[in-house]
C-alpha cells in the first residue's frame, strides 16, 4: 500500500516537471504561444529567437529572464530567476515629472537616436532596462511629460523590450485563447465563452459517455469534453475525414489512461456497422439462417442416401471372406511371414511419424495466416468498439460542431441518445439553426428547443480608468439546445389523420 502511494506521488511530481514532447504554455507579459519541447529547439517570440534547452527537467510555473546570447542577432538563451522586475519601477524611480503637457508638440524630434541606432542597440546585445534608459536619456520631452504620461510610456516600451518569460501548463482556457487569437477561422470562430456554455448545457459528468461530431474545429470541444472525462466514462469522437483532428487534445498532455477514454470514429463506417447489426437481428427474429438450413439440408440428404451404406457393407463382407481364403492357403509360412511384417511395421510407424511432422508443420503455417488475416486495422476495432458501447446503452449527451448543414447529421445521430438527456448544435451563423429548429418543431422527438447567441466584451479595469474595451469580437456563434424524449406522433402525421 505504501508503494503504490510513494509511486503516485512520483507520477504526480513527474506531471509537474517539463519533458521532451510535451505541449507548454510561453506567456511573455499577456502575449501567449503554444510550444511542443523538443531537446535541442528554439521558439520565435516575435523577433526574438529563444533557446529552450534550460527548461527541460525544470517544474512549470517558473520565471526565466531572456539573455542576449553572444555574437547572436536578437537570439537568447534563459536563465532561471524567482521574479521579474518592472521596467516601468525601475526607470520611474529617479526621474522627475511635469505638471501637464501642453507645451510638449509631437513633431517626430523628440527622440535624437535614429531607427538605426536603436536597431544598432537591439542588435549589439544590451539588455531591455539599458535599450528603454538610453531612450529616455535621448528624449527631449520625457521629463517634461506628467506622470501618468511617464507611465504610459513606459509602458509600451515595456511592452516591446520585456525579458521575462514564464512556463505555464496547457489548460482549455488557454488553448482557447492562443487558437483563437492565432487564426479564429480554423476554429469556427469557437471562443472559451460559447465553449464553456456547450460543456454547461451538455451537463458533462466524470463518467458518462458522451457523443461528439466534430470537423473543422483542431479537437478544441473533443480535448475540452474528454477533460471533464475519468477513468469508466467515453466519449465517442466522430468525424467525417479518415483521421480526425487531434490538435487541442495533444495540447494537454493526456496520459494513456485519460485517452484511453476516447474512441475516434468516422461518421460513414460508424453509422453503417450500426445499420448493419440492427438489420441482422432483424433477420434472426423472422426467419432461420441460411447456414443452418445448409446444416440441415446436408443432414436430411445423408439419412436419405441409405444405398450408399448397404454397398459398403457388401463390400467389406466380400474382403473379409478374401482375406479369409488367403490366410488358410498360406499356414505354412507363419514364421517368416511374422518377422517380414514386424520389420515393415516398425518402417510404417517411422512414416507416419514423418508425415504427423508435416502435417503439424503445415497446420501451424496456416493457423499463422489465419492469425494474420484475423488482424483488423485500428479504425474498424475503434468503430467495432463504440458500436458495442452505444448496443449496450445509448449516450447521455450529444454535441455537433459541424461546417456542414447540421441537420441530417443531428437526425442519424439523436435515435442513439437517450431520453431526457441534451443534445446541442454550435454553428457560426444561425440559418443553419433557424431550419433545423422549424425541422424540429414538426417532430415529438425534443423539447425544450432554443436558439441563443453568445455575447462577450472584456473590460479594462484599473483605478478610476475602468472602461470596456475599444476592440472586441464582432460574435461568438450560435447554439441549438434542446432534450431527447421517446417518440411520438409527429405534427403532420396528426394534420393527416
Amino acid at each position: 500500500m505504501i508503494a503504490r502511494v510513494t509511486t503516485r506521488m512520483t507520477n504526480k511530481m513527474e506531471e509537474n516537471y517539463v519533458k521532451v514532447g510535451d505541449y507548454i504554455i510561453i506567456q511573455r507579459q499577456n502575449y501567449t504561444k503554444l510550444h511542443k519541447v523538443t531537446l535541442k529547439g528554439t521558439v520565435m517570440l516575435g523577433k526574438d529567437q529563444l533557446e529552450l534547452g534550460t527548461i527541460i527537467g525544470r517544474p512549470v510555473w517558473k520565471t526565466y529572464k531572456m539573455e542576449p546570447k553572444k555574437n547572436g542577432k536578437r537570439v537568447f538563451v534563459l536563465k532561471e530567476c524567482d521574479k521579474y522586475e518592472s521596467l516601468a519601477e525601475q526607470l520611474k524611480k529617479d526621474v522627475s515629472s511635469g505638471s501637464d503637457n501642453r507645451n510638449i508638440f509631437d513633431d517626430g524630434r523628440s527622440q535624437l537616436l535614429s531607427t538605426e541606432e536603436i536597431i544598432g542597440l537591439r542588435t549589439s546585445g544590451l539588455s531591455g532596462q539599458a535599450i528603454v534608459g538610453q531612450l529616455i536619456e535621448n528624449s527631449k520631452t520625457f521629463r517634461d511629460k506628467t506622470e501618468y504620461s511617464q507611465e504610459k510610456y513606459l509602458k509600451k516600451k515595456e511592452k516591446k523590450y520585456f525579458e521575462y518569460i514564464t512556463v505555464r501548463w496547457p489548460t482549455i482556457r488557454l488553448i482557447s485563447e492562443v487558437m483563437y487569437r492565432t487564426d479564429p477561422v480554423k476554429i469556427m470562430g469557437l471562443r472559451m465563452d460559447t465553449l464553456s456554455q456547450i460543456l454547461t448545457i451538455v451537463g458533462m459528468h466524470s463518467h458518462g459517455m458522451y457523443m461528439l461530431y466534430e470537423s473543422g474545429c483542431q479537437g478544441l470541444v473533443a480535448s475540452a469534453m474528454l477533460n471533464n472525462i475519468s477513468i469508466g466514462g467515453r466519449l465517442l469522437h466522430i468525424h467525417p475525414g479518415n483521421l480526425p483532428q487531434k490538435q487541442a487534445i495533444y495540447a494537454m498532455n493526456y496520459s494513456s489512461d485519460k485517452m484511453s477514454c476516447l474512441i475516434s470514429v468516422n461518421i460513414y463506417s460508424f453509422l453503417r456497422k450500426l445499420l448493419q447489426e440492427n438489420s441482422v437481428q432483424n433477420e434472426n427474429g423472422v426467419q432461420v439462417p441460411k447456414k443452418e438450413a445448409v446444416v440441415n439440408e446436408g443432414f436430411v440428404s445423408e439419412s436419405e442416401n441409405d444405398g450408399g451404406v448397404i454397398k459398403t457393407e457388401d463390400f467389406s463382407s466380400d474382403v473379409m471372406h478374401r482375406k479369409e481364403s488367403v490366410i488358410s492357403e498360406t499356414n505354412s509360412l507363419n514364421d517368416k511371414l511374422v518377422q517380414d511384417s514386424s520389420r515393415e511395421d516398425n518402417e510404417i510407424v517411422e512414416e507416419k511419424e514423418i508425415a504427423l511432422d508435416v502435417v503439424n508443420e503445415k497446420k501451424r503455417k496456416h493457423s499463422d495466416t489465419d492469425e494474420n488475416m484475423s488482424k483488423k486495422p485500428r479504425w474498424e476495432q475503434e468503430t467495432e468498439k463504440a458500436a458495442d458501447f452505444l448496443r449496450l446503452s445509448k449516450a447521455d449527451g450529444l454535441v455537433i460542431v459541424a461546417r456542414e448543414h447540421p441537420a441530417n447529421i443531428l437526425t442519424a445521430l439523436l435515435p442513439y441518445i437517450a431520453p431526457s438527456r441534451p443534445f446541442i448544435v454550435y454553428c457560426p451563423c444561425r440559418e443553419p439553426l433557424l431550419e433545423l429548429y422549424v425541422q424540429l418543431k414538426g417532430k415529438n422527438s425534443t423539447v425544450g428547443l432554443r436558439v441563443t447567441e453568445t455575447w462577450l466584451r472584456s473590460h479594462q479595469v484599473l483605478p478610476s480608468r475602468t472602461h470596456p474595451d475599444i476592440l472586441m469580437s464582432g460574435g461568438g456563434g450560435y447554439l441549438l439546445s434542446g432534450i431527447v424524449v421517446e417518440g411520438g406522433t409527429s405534427t403532420q402525421e396528426l394534420s393527416l389523420s
